[in-house]
């Protein structure tokens, strides 16, 4: 006679090959915890990404670091607390996960983050070739410098969602077998789930 539970059945990895393409509630908070940590951690990225842009200006413009250090400070707050947030609930969202046109593969993130590198790429040398000045080390540093941070903004921007929503499965698989709490209360879910219109399973994840 078998021993698995219900949460151990409908989480199995063959189970959710077997069921691929399918919705479910476990599926479901797969993708909102995964959405959710992609959130925090874009957020702890762009304050980041803005602290860099301080730093580079205390050497080039000193008098213009307070434009990204205080949007930098005010999103590693807003950080803080999707991340405080996220730990204090136990069970995720069940609720269909929020649509998005952003890349959901890392592949075709990278493919945007390439297009936006070429586009940088040209742009720049467009601005050298159009001006025999602005070839000098001096003028071309401020553009080379301007074509990094963008190419980083779409890196993280895109990369992030795009990894956490293609390993939503195994991510969250992952923080069952870890999270003491969640896989408690998934277990009774699992025990009691009904869905009353007979349309939306528990599993398969």
């Amino acid at each position: 006679m078998s021993t698995e539970s219900p949460l151990e059945y409908w989480m199995s990895p063959q189970l959710s090959q077997a069921g691929h393409g399918t919705s479910s509630v476990l599926r479901r908070m797969a993708l909102n915890d995964a959405q959710s940590m992609a959130t925090g951690l874009m957020l702890w990225f762009w304050c980041a990404w803005l602290a860099l842009i301080s730093i580079t200006l205390l050497f080039l413009a000193p008098s213009a670091v307070l434009y990204p250090a205080v949007p930098a400070l005010i999103l590693g707050g807003l950080a803080t607390l999707v991340t405080l947030r996220r730990r204090r609930r136990i069970l995720p969202s069940d609720r269909p996960p929020a649509s998005s046109r952003a890349p959901r593969t890392v592949r075709g993130a990278w493919t945007g983050v390439a297009l936006v590198a070429v586009g940088c790429v040209a742009l720049l040398v467009a601005l050298v070739l159009t001006d025999q000045a602005s070839s000098s080390p001096e003028s071309v540093t401020p553009g080379v410098l301007g074509m990094f941070f963008v190419i980083t903004l779409f890196m993280g921007t895109l990369l992030i969602p795009a990894w956490h929503i293609e390993n939503a499965g195994r991510l969250f698989r992952a923080r069952v077998s870890h999270d003491a709490r969640l896989r408690q209360a998934l277990e009774e879910l699992a025990r009691t789930y009904s869905d009353p219109s007979g349309r939306l399973p528990f599993g398969p994840l």
